[in-house]
């Protein structure tokens, strides 16, 4: 029997591939009724636009992502839960999730705010007092600060300020318990080369 690939879409943001049986004719007393399938993540990348922050990126492959419901707060550290982030899914427990506002800082200001906040509201499971790596990296080709926590799981921030808007991104990797970890980096950096700020 012939089939058929078609693309089907769910929900906002993912898409799947559904299987599609050529019909066969039977008679309405033996005509079964059609069954679905679960399909594993696409094996390509996609493309996610944030819808609250403005913002794109290429998820690899296997990756999915859910979107912000409301919009950040301009004065906290949000974590992978809050129903202010944009979520980004990937394999594993490998994860990561990205915020927006607008701020009238500069870069290093803003940073030291979310060390700030970031301590302030996550101090109870990451008991550290300041980032066991700072350093400059670029995001979307924009300047930006990558600021890595030892939280007993590896925490990476990165932080831009981009036309008077402050983008933040995190990813967690509850399988890794040290703050750095050069696989992981190298995947942060792909997202973070994908990123296309509006003009």
């Amino acid at each position: 029997m012939s089939r058929k690939l078609a693309l089907c879409f769910v929900a906002p943001f993912f898409v799947v591939a559904c299987s599609a049986a050529t019909p066969v004719v039977t008679s309405p007393a033996t005509q079964a009724p059609p069954r679905v399938t679960p399909v594993p993540a696409a094996a390509t990348s996609s493309t996610f636009t944030s819808l609250l922050y403005d913002y794109s990126i290429t998820l690899p492959a296997g990756w999915s992502a859910a979107a912000a419901m409301i919009h950040w707060d301009g004065a906290s550290a949000p974590g992978n839960s809050d129903g202010s982030v944009d979520k980004l899914i990937g394999p594993q427990d490998l994860s990561a999730f990205a915020f927006a506002g607008p701020t009238a800082l500069d870069l290093d200001a803003f940073v030291e705010d979310t060390i700030a906040w970031t301590i302030r509201d996550h101090g109870d499971t990451c008991p550290e007092r300041t980032p066991q790596a700072r350093e400059r990296i670029m995001i979307g080709g924009q300047p930006g600060i990558f600021l890595a926590w030892a939280c007993g799981i590896l925490i990476n921030q990165v932080i831009t300020v981009h036309a008077g808007t402050a983008f933040t991104m995190v990813m967690r990797d509850p399988g890794v318990p040290t703050a750095t970890d050069p696989a992981d980096r190298a995947v942060l950096e792909e997202l973070l080369d994908s990123v296309v700020f509006p003009s």
